[in-house]
């Protein structure tokens, strides 16, 4: 109202424990514009994990604060199967 700046509200949150696995032959993953992009990680998460929309910016840490971060990157697909969740970066 006053032309004072304001937070976009986005901060980082804790999503659950995972495992982190470098892709080593690299999936492929057609993004918008029909462009594809190469996965370099494969991330496991435990299953009832919440769904993970593609696009959104993640950080892969050892610690639940994010402090000692491992990779950070791009969801390029998440995939919630019966037993597990996977996601690709």
């Amino acid at each position: 109202e006053n032309g004072n700046w304001v937070g976009s509200g986005t901060a980082p949150r804790y999503i659950g424990r995972c495992r982190e696995e470098t892709a080593g032959a690299g999936s492929e993953f057609q993004v918008a514009g029909g462009t594809f992009l190469k996965a370099s990680a494969l991330i496991q998460l435990p299953e009832g994990t919440e769904r993970v929309p593609d696009g959104t910016t993640v950080i892969i840490a050892d610690d639940a604060g994010g402090n000692d971060v491992r990779i950070r990157g791009t969801v390029l697909h998440f995939d919630q199967g019966q037993l597990h969740s996977r996601l690709w970066l």
